[in-house]
């Protein structure tokens, strides 16, 4: 298979423009997603009223019932079919705000922001290290000082391991793609392509994310301002041993 065909510059502007994305991503269930909720406000001590950005905010999955439970909350996303589904299903919650932008250009004031929020493997996705940085950069610069990040990612250990490096999965209209995975450690990137079964050359969609470690996150959050308060494998607060899918970090600006 031709290298092009493993990665590509702004892979997720297509990917998220297709229903496929839903069944492809291996989003969460209400019942996971309502326990992610509750921990997310008690680890960051959310408080009614206060401003929250979810960046990377999808179909709103943490968005709607944040801003349910009384936060002021900006979803933002690239993509204009995940907003359009956030809207249809947030449309009678108060509070909520949904923007289209760019994660490395956040559309947002300085220092606008009690909260903010990276969650779901939504870290990572360009090939330039350096918006991967700015994604970080722009955050800080639209907290308050003081104001709180939560960041959920991959755990790179454990995505090299159990990632699917050939598997059968299922299509929004029920049709069949194989799932093809690959590592490259000098970039530290993990690659997917979905092909066509009866076609292995017609490539369907396509991702490419960088996997961070631990100390590699510790660096990128120290030089860009944020104080790490904990870490995390889970939302219920469990110490992240080295080993788990979830690398979860709770930090704020210094």
């Amino acid at each position: 298979m031709a290298e092009d065909k493993w990665c590509n510059e702004a892979w997720w502007r297509d990917f998220f423009e297709s229903l496929d994305s839903i069944p492809l991503s291996f989003f969460p269930g209400e019942e996971e997603t309502a326990e992610q909720i509750e921990g997310i406000i008690s680890l960051l001590e959310l408080q009614p009223g206060e401003h929250v950005a979810d960046i990377c905010c999808g179909m709103g999955r943490h968005a709607i019932p944040l801003a349910q439970r009384g936060m002021q909350i900006i979803g933002l996303d690239v993509s204009a079919m995940m907003l359009d589904i956030a809207r249809i299903m947030g449309r009678d919650v108060a509070g909520l705000s949904l923007v289209r932008g760019d994660a490395c250009s956040l559309p947002l004031r300085s220092g606008s922001l009690d909260v903010a929020l990276n969650l779901f493997n939504s870290f990572g996705y360009f090939i330039d290290e350096g918006q991967n940085v700015a994604v970080l950069e722009e955050t800080v610069r639209c907290l308050r000082p003081g104001g709180r990040f939560l960041l959920e990612t991959r755990n790179r250990s454990y995505q090299i391991l159990y990632a699917p490096y050939h598997q059968e999965v299922t299509r929004a209209d029920g049709s069949v793609a194989i799932i093809r995975c690959r590592y490259d450690a000098e970039g530290h990137r993990i690659s997917s392509v979905w092909t066509d079964p009866d076609d292995p050359d017609r490539v369907l969609h396509r991702a490419s994310i960088r996997l961070y470690g631990l100390d590699e996150l510790e660096d990128l959050f120290d030089r860009v301002g944020l104080e790490i308060e904990g870490v995390y494998s889970e939302y219920d607060g469990r110490p992240f041993e080295g080993w788990e899918r979830m690398l979860i970090i709770q930090a704020h600006k210094r």
